[in-house]
């Protein structure tokens, strides 16, 4: 079995990374994909955060996605708590249906 190090970037000290887990309404999960890359993604970049990657299940249930940050777990979380109460977030989410039933938000270490 390959044995992965703890970190494999220089930066990684530096980088706040979280798993975002979000169960589904399956027959929502393609509008709130487009939802998510046109609205809010690009939102959430202008105010400093990356996104990693993002995976969907083959039943459309579990959409999986990786956001990252410049900074420790503390400047994330307060850059993540100004995002949530941002006007800019408000109006984005207006009037959209509940696409997602169950939220598993996480700080993770890449490993590999």
């Amino acid at each position: 079995m390959t044995e992965f190090p703890e970190s494999t970037s220089a930066d990684t000290a530096e980088r706040t990374t979280w798993m975002r887990r979000y169960t589904l309404d399956p027959s929502l999960a393609e509008e709130f994909i487009e939802f998510l890359t046109t609205r809010v993604f690009p939102a959430r970049e202008s105010l400093g955060f990356t996104i990693e990657s993002m995976w969907l299940d083959t039943d459309k249930s579990q959409l999986t996605w990786f956001v990252s940050r410049q900074g420790n777990s503390e400047e994330f979380a307060a850059a993540e708590k100004h995002w949530e109460e941002s006007e800019v977030r408000a109006e984005i989410f207006a009037g959209r249906p509940q696409y997602v039933t169950a939220k598993d938000l996480r700080e993770v270490t890449r490993l590999h």
